[in-house]
């Protein structure tokens, strides 16, 4: 059996690029490449090296990085810089999900002859990864294959809770004039698709009670189960993420500048750690903020957990589920998230993870785990166990494999 995976979110650095949906992106490969060959479609950002030399250099250096033998293609993503005038990308963008900046770079003539050049390897099912993939097979003529479609995020949820953080009204609406072809975009790639895989309970239950769709499976994110780390003895709270994604860089601007004080004035000698790559992009990096420390890109994982106490996922916009909060429940760390945060995910609050949605009571959860080792140990266990019932990733691979089988 070959599959065709379809991509845009391309590892420039394989290093590096291993946040949440490049994460997920492994978890489903590694799943099919133990049933399937593998045929890879990587559309790349604009004047990346697609060198017949280059091509066979990455081919080696990504089939090392799943451990499987890929064959590679590469296609340039379109130069969409004039979509960005308001005329040409929300004027055309309000009819058509493929004229729209976020999506129109893989909807191109080229793109499109690209995917088409892939289908005559005659592969036996195609999978996208993510809404962004999906444009070329939108728009092509070519009778397909069966067609798995990863849907991490549903796409119009996460881009109208965004909308609040844009700057002025008049942003405002012009991005909503975006939101129906969104909409319908996103509606007739899921029904293009043999089976569409969700991250969620809640997800699942809108795509199919909702919006009346078939073939919606939820494969929830998952992670490999660590050995469990004793409850630091330091007042250290952590928040991961790549701010390379907005959302993220909401939420830690949240944190440092709404939550972190009312927690810094109880406890003084607590330290909060940013971690991520790109904390340059957070409004507050080169301000003087109390007991704040920027890490940057972190190598050691194992490290960072080790010496932070809580955990927390202020996240305020965007869907899906957060690969950040299994990591730190496999880890055993105790977890405090605003609900947005911890969406989708069968954990419970108070019992599981603490759920706060404003400053106050966020800080205080911090505060209260901060001062107290049993209360730490008790969620952090609570949290493990959860991930080890539903969310080990060995478990998660085995029920892709059984729907892709049962599929063709």
């Amino acid at each position: 059996m070959r599959f065709l995976i379809v991509s845009r979110s391309f590892p420039e650095n394989l290093a590096t690029d291993i946040h949440g949906v490049f994460k997920r992106f492994k978890m489903l490969l590694d799943a099919i490449k133990e049933i399937a060959e593998i045929d890879l479609l990587y559309y790349v950002p604009p004047g990346t090296n697609i060198s017949p030399f280059s091509v066979a250099q990455l081919k080696r250096s990504i089939s090392t990085h799943f451990e499987a033998p890929i064959r590679l293609f590469l296609c340039e993503r379109s130069d969409n810089r004039n979509l960005n005038s308001k005329f040409i990308g929300y004027g055309l963008g309000a009819f058509s999900i493929v004229r729209q900046p976020a999506y129109s770079n893989t909807a191109g003539a080229v793109q499109v002859r690209a995917f088409e050049a892939c289908l005559h390897y005659n592969p036996d099912a195609v999978f996208v990864h993510r809404l962004g993939s999906m444009c070329p097979l939108l728009k092509t003529r070519k009778a397909l294959p069966p067609v798995f479609f990863d849907l991490d995020d549903i796409e119009h949820v996460a881009f109208k809770r965004g909308l609040r953080y844009l700057g002025s009204m008049r942003s405002k609406l012009l991005n909503m004039l975006l939101f129906p072809a969104l909409y319908r975009g996103e509606y007739k790639a899921i029904q293009l698709a043999h089976r569409t895989f969700v991250c969620s309970d809640n997800d699942l239950e809108y795509l199919t009670h909702l919006w009346r769709l078939k073939g919606v499976v939820k494969i929830p994110n998952a992670v490999e189960i660590p050995s469990v780390q004793p409850i630091s003895s330091e007042q250290t709270l952590l928040f991961l993420g790549t701010y390379q994604y907005k959302p993220n860089i909401d939420a830690a601007e949240y944190l440092i500048q709404e939550v972190w004080p009312l927690v810094h004035k109880e406890l003084p000698k607590a330290t909060l750690i940013i971690a991520g790559s790109s904390p340059n992009r957070i409004s507050t990096y080169r301000s003087d903020a109390k007991s704040v420390r920027f890490s940057g890109f972190v190598e050691d994982l194992e490290g960072l957990y080790r010496q932070s106490r809580v955990v927390c996922a202020p996240i305020l916009s965007g869907s899906g589920t957060r690969v950040k909060i299994l990591e730190a429940a496999a880890h055993g760390k105790p977890i405090v998230s605003t609900k947005i945060g911890a969406e989708g995910l069968q954990m419970r609050d108070d019992y599981d993870i603490m759920i706060r949605d404003d400053p106050k009571s966020f800080a205080d959860a911090c505060i209260r785990l901060l001062n107290d080792h049993d209360l730490c140990k008790k969620f952090g266990a609570a949290a493990r166990a959860v991930v080890l019932k539903k969310y080990d990733k060995t478990k998660i691979k085995r029920m892709i494999q059984e729907i892709i089988k049962e599929s063709i």
